[in-house]
């Protein structure tokens, strides 16, 4: 405190010293104020008498200025007409609203008196010439800023928002017509173009032609057309709806001004019942809307449908984005200017009833506008994806000629080989894995072909792409396009195509081809790899997602609404098609076989046969075959399990000489004695028939399985079954007889080598000898020792 009171002491002491000095002069203060007070009543009696002497003049003064005021009004509305039409020439707009709004209420209020009646007609007269430019100028304008100008200066001359929006429509659907109708006939052009390109250099003369080149080069590409289509559409429509969004949507219909200028110079209403009552405006609006964007995904889906064989699918898929990506937003930009409400923050709930009927009936057309940039895609997708399988099938039928040209050029036999082809395969025939590493590159082929086409089909799902995420479109390409479309079709065309083969008449498709092609399809069937390649479609849905369990269960959901081929269903087919392609070589090479007996069967007079010294060549040449054949198959087939306890070159013990043989022969020689003893007890034939009764039936056109013992049973059954209807035909003599025995038994020795049922080609060889028996004229078998001689030096 007392610190308080030193610091501010000095202020104390000035305080103090003042009001002693109030106190001490306050009489002198109170002195000047009645001199003041005098003062300002002198001042206020001069005043009083001043206003007393002016008050005449004020008055006259007052009514010249009224007058002046008055003047200038009349004089203003004399001149309005030439200023008007000053200012229309020099198109100064604001200064011409200007001067018609302050004229406006004394021509209203003294239409009636003569004089301004006429200013009023001269008024109406240019204020009709100005609405009449100011349409022209609107009618020809494109930018939307200054049409946006003129419609203000219209709306401010008295033409209602109602009229002015349907200005707008009408000029909305011209322009954007207009334009539609532009790109249309680039369109048109673009096409003809291509196809006087595809004739021209279809034709061999104009192949180097430099104005084909040029016009190629011209050509307008699938990512200009969208850029310049959106541009010049949805861009331009989405500028008029803006900017109807200004003249109508924002404001009601009760803000109209009552005293238009039209309305009071003119003295007609602009906004009459004809022009209110004809029809909804957001009908009208929708309806326009909905009737160019029809035309618009018309000209869309026309250009698009050009690029069928299109190979750069990027830049196929970014004008694909291009149109999804602006329909979208145009899709926003309509909803929000119709509706004066930017739909990323509000609720339906929080709209007006009037807002929700709008926002539901603009709902509705955007969806439809949405689904119908889908459906472009899709259709674009299912093209592309069509023309890749188109590709897939045509690559795949040349990896089967390249088979067949690989296995010409590595000299495997074929159905047409020569004897020295065939001598040439016996020298080269060390190689073991020649069909085997051939049937792996034509699989590993098909795969990666299929591999390649799905990773140009991913492109579709580029998470760069904004419709690679909408469900619609990633189920429908990923389940109809891609797992029914291209890889069960592509699996379909296979088994199609190789079944076809497998159809096709004998000696026209090699025999390695059918084998190898008939591997194939098993392979594929029981190793899985029919299931794998459908299982792609799995992992191609998965491709480009964020969320990929959530995708996944949507796939599995597009799953069970859908019937889908299986891969169960696919397997059997290619199952069933390499059993045929088995059973088509099989009846090939058994064929050739035949053909190859009968030829040797039939260039003999076996009547007239010289003692059999060795075994015929032609007998050696099927063992040879045979051997061949057994060497193709063993790289592709695997043997049957079974137990082999003979050495290569052990020979079956068995005699080939039928039991009933024998008596033919006896009844054959006593036939001439023996003419009246006709017991059925003791004859030889019907013992024979009673034998062939109760043995086993073979079956020479079966099926088979697929091993090696198998193939080789069959051929060799088509093979032995020629032979014997062969022998059926002929007559033999003693040694022709003897020469059947010789090579029978050779083939006896060499024949178990290739098959597991020994007791079934024996069989068949006792069945050859029994026919050439019955054909023989003098029967009689050379002894089993010298045949074996025989046999050992052959």
């Amino acid at each position: 405190m007392q610190t308080l009171v030193y610091d501010n002491y000095s202020k104390f002491i000035s305080a103090t010293d003042t009001i002693r000095m109030m106190k001490s002069n306050f009489s002198y203060v109170q002195a000047e104020m009645n001199s003041l007070l005098q003062n300002i009543a002198s001042i206020v009696s001069v005043s009083g008498t001043i206003n007393g002497n002016l008050a005449d003049k004020r008055k006259k003064l007052g009514t010249l200025t009224t007058t002046q005021l008055t003047l200038n009004k009349l004089n203003y509305l004399v001149e309005l007409p030439v200023s008007l039409r000053k200012y229309m020439n020099k198109c100064d707009w604001d200064q011409i609203v200007l001067d018609l709004n302050k004229a406006k209420y004394i021509l209203k209020s003294y239409h009636n008196t003569p004089s301004f009646k006429n200013i009023r007609e001269d008024c109406a007269e240019i204020v009709s010439e100005i609405c009449s430019k100011l349409w022209r100028q609107f009618d020809e304008s494109s930018d939307m800023a200054e049409c946006s100008n003129r419609l203000k200066i219209l709306q401010q001359l008295g033409f209602s928002r109602r009229k002015l929006s349907r200005a707008i429509l009408r000029l909305a659907k011209r322009q954007v017509s207009q334009r539609l109708a532009y790109i249309k006939t680039l369109v048109c052009e673009g096409d003809k173009r291509s196809v006087q390109r595809e004739e021209t250099v279809g034709s061999a003369e104009n192949i180097a032609n430099p104005f084909v080149q040029e016009s190629s080069s011209e050509e307008m590409d699938v990512l200009y057309f969208a850029n310049l289509i959106t541009d010049s559409v949805l861009i331009k429509l989405s500028e008029f709806i803006g900017l109807l969004a200004d003249f109508y949507f924002t404001k009601s219909d009760e803000s109209e001004p009552m005293d238009t200028i039209l309305d009071v110079i003119s003295g007609k209403t602009e906004n009459s019942a004809s022009e209110i009552d004809d029809g909804s405006f957001e009908e009208n609006l929708s309806s326009l809307v909905e009737e160019l964007m029809h035309e618009f995904f018309i000209l869309v889906r026309t250009r698009f449908e050009s690029e069928s064989t299109n190979n750069d699918v990027n830049l196929l898929i970014r004008a694909l984005d291009r149109i999804h990506c602006r329909v979208q937003t145009f899709n926003r930009s309509l909803l929000t200017s119709v509706t004066s409400v930017d739909f990323e923050g509000v609720l339906l709930d929080d709209l007006s009833p009037e807002s929700l009927s709008i926002v539901n009936r603009f709902s509705l057309l955007t969806n439809q506008f949405s689904n119908s940039a889908l459906e472009i895609i899709n259709q674009v997708a299912r093209m592309q994806t069509t023309y890749y399988f188109d590709i897939l099938c045509q690559n795949a039928v040349e990896s089967f000629t390249d088979l067949r040209h690989k296995l010409a050029s590595h000299g495997l036999q074929t159905s047409n080989s020569t004897n020295e082809e065939v001598n040439k395969v016996n020298k080269m025939g060390n190689n073991n894995h020649q069909l085997s590493s051939l049937l792996d590159a034509l699989s590993s082929s098909l795969v990666s072909q299929l591999r390649n086409v799905l990773k140009a089909e991913e492109a579709f799902l580029s998470t760069n792409s904004t419709f690679s995420s909408r469900p619609q479109f990633r189920n429908s390409f990923c389940i109809d396009q891609i797992r029914e479309g291209l890889i069960v079709g592509y699996l379909n065309f296979l088994v199609q195509f190789l079944s076809d083969l497998a159809k096709t008449a004998v000696c026209k498709i090699p025999g390695p081809i059918l084998l190898t092609l008939g591997k194939l399809c098993l392979m594929w069937a029981d190793s899985g790899t029919v299931g794998h390649l459908i299982s792609l479609a799995d992992d191609f849905m998965l491709f480009g997602s964020q969320t990929k369990e959530s995708k996944k269960e949507d796939f599995n959901t597009e799953n069970g609404n859908r019937s889908l081929t299986t891969p169960k269903d696919v397997s059997n087919r290619f199952r069933s098609t390499g059993n045929e392609l088995l059973v088509a070589f099989v009846r090939l090479e058994g064929t050739n076989l035949a053909q190859l007996l009968r030829k040797s069967v039939e260039a003999r007079d076996w009547l007239k046969n010289l003692e059999p010294r060795t075994v015929r060549s032609a007998v050696k040449r099927v063992i040879e075959d045979l051997a061949s054949l057994d060497q193709q198959v063993s790289q592709l087939f695997s043997s049957n399990t079974r137990n082999r306890d003979r050495i290569s070159d052990s020979r079956s013990s068995r005699s080939l000489r039928p039991s009933t043989s024998s008596h033919l022969i006896d009844a054959t020689r006593t036939g001439s004695s023996s003419q009246g003893f006709h017991s059925p007890d003791l004859d030889p034939t019907l013992a024979t028939h009673l034998r062939r009764l109760f043995t086993q039936r073979v079956d020479i056109f079966t099926a088979v399985d697929a091993n090696r013992e198998s193939l080789l049973l069959g051929v060799i059954k088509i093979g032995l079954k020629t032979l014997i209807e062969c022998a059926r035909l002929q007559t033999f003599g003693r040694y022709g007889l003897q020469q059947i025995q010789v090579d029978c038994r050779y083939l006896q020795i060499h024949l178990w080598h290739f098959v597991n049922d020994e007791k079934l080609i024996c069989m068949l060889l006792e069945d050859v000898i029994y026919s050439v028996v019955q054909r023989c004229v003098d029967p009689c078998f050379m002894e089993e020792s010298v045949v074996e001689a025989i046999c050992d030096r052959a």
